[in-house]
């Protein structure tokens, strides 16, 4: 895959790769509409029929968005290189296709991440009541290293310079939701480590949110639990992409203990929601889908910005 960078003329270039219909993305876009920056989306419709271009042409229309339909290329990770396929903004952010942005957000990264010299912004999801649905946990500003990543990455948060991406290459297609692997996540985590490892500044800034429901509104059901499976063995396969051996042992062993705390606590939905994250981390750290089957790294999975 071939990737191309054109004259920056807007300063937000916001990717969204989708499956689903485009009721989904309507909020966001509204969003993007109320903006006081200048955004350019681009929306990679990964369907059989293509129906959301109806929704994005008034954007179309003014220069401010692409739409891009791609039937036989599946995966989050993949969708989105796709939608980068030409970089069009200074500042490049994944926004899931249920995401929207308060007013005043998208200014606000764009003023700190410029008086700050940042290279890129990270801040967590949050639902429309305030409630925390993804990174919930880290409360103070921090600059993200690679051991703060589980706790201020996720990749509907993360606002990147163009550069960065153009040195450090984009999402590894063998990692994330709809990925032809059992890695269901930690593409972003991926990206932002091999980032970091290059000198890269990104601070987390809690203060501000995107919002984003939680996957876990309707409790521990087979759905849900086979997701946060899923995810964690993403979050392994990453852990062991880079060698982290401190930290699978870190997230291992608090995953183990949390299980045993469930259980003194006759918590049956919280053995099964822990017992799920240290299986899908081990399996991760492995290698190994819930079969056993080995599925060997491949580096041309992460392509580059040529």
């Amino acid at each position: 895959m071939t990737h191309a960078t054109a004259a920056a003329t807007h300063r937000f270039h916001l990717v969204i790769s989708t499956i689903r219909s485009p009721e989904h993305i309507e909020r966001c876009l509204e969003s993007i509409r109320r903006a006081r920056v200048s955004v350019f989306v681009t929306v990679v419709e990964q369907r059989p029929e293509p129906d959301a271009l109806p929704v994005l042409r008034d954007l179309i229309d003014a220069g401010h968005a692409e739409h891009v339909h791609e039937p036989v290329v599946r995966g989050v990770s993949r969708g989105r290189n796709r939608g980068l396929a030409v970089l069009r903004g200074e500042i490049v952010a994944f926004p899931d296709d249920d995401c929207w942005f308060d007013d005043g957000v998208l200014e606000l990264l764009s003023e700190r991440m410029d008086a700050r010299g940042l290279d890129g912004a990270a801040i967590p999801c949050r639902a429309s009541d305030d409630s925390g649905t993804m990174l919930r946990w880290q409360r103070r500003p921090s600059l993200v290293t690679s051991w703060r990543v589980p706790r201020t990455i996720v990749a509907a948060g993360i606002f990147l310079r163009r550069e960065l991406l153009e040195q450090n290459g984009l999402f590894d297609v063998a990692l994330g939701t709809g990925a032809a692997t059992p890695f269901g996540s930690g593409e972003e985590n991926d990206l932002v480590i091999r980032a970091l490892r290059n000198g890269a500044r990104i601070a987390y800034m809690p203060d501000t949110t995107v919002r984003h429901g939680d996957f876990r509104h309707d409790g521990m059901t087979d759905e849900t639990l086979a997701k946060v499976l899923r995810y964690n063995r993403g979050f392994g396969r990453v852990l062991r992409k880079h060698g982290l051996r401190g930290q699978a042992a870190y997230w291992t062993a608090r995953s183990a203990a949390a299980v045993l705390v469930a259980r003194v606590r006759r918590d049956a939905d919280g053995v099964r929601f822990q017992r799920a994250q240290l299986h899908g981390r081990w399996q991760g750290w492995r290698g190994t889908d819930g079969h056993g089957t080995r599925h060997p790294f491949d580096p041309a999975t992460t392509p580059s910005v040529r």
